[in-house]
């Protein structure tokens, strides 16, 4: 499944969050691209974890994931992340 730039932009972050997501990304190439994926969870991951792992600020997977800033997540379930891709 993916979600295109409009539906991100218009549905669920603002246009400073993407600029902020964008930022943070160190690209390796000229022309990098990003997407979103959909990540099953593993026993142990956490959204601090999953954060610092991805490079991504845990309020994105909240927002992305439509979580509170107090949810737990757990093994198995799906949650939609950014990738970096070149």
């Amino acid at each position: 499944m993916g979600i295109s730039y409009n539906e991100l932009k218009y549905s669920i972050l603002s246009e400073d969050d993407l600029t902020a997501l964008i930022k943070g990304f160190n690209f390796t190439s000229e022309e990098p691209g990003w997407t979103i994926v959909k990540y099953v969870v593993r026993d142990g991951d956490t959204i601090n974890a999953l954060s610092a792992r991805f490079k991504v600020h845990r309020t994105l997977i909240l927002r992305l994931n439509a979580l509170s800033p107090g949810s737990t997540i757990q093994q198995g379930q799906v949650l939609l992340l950014p990738e970096i891709y070149t």
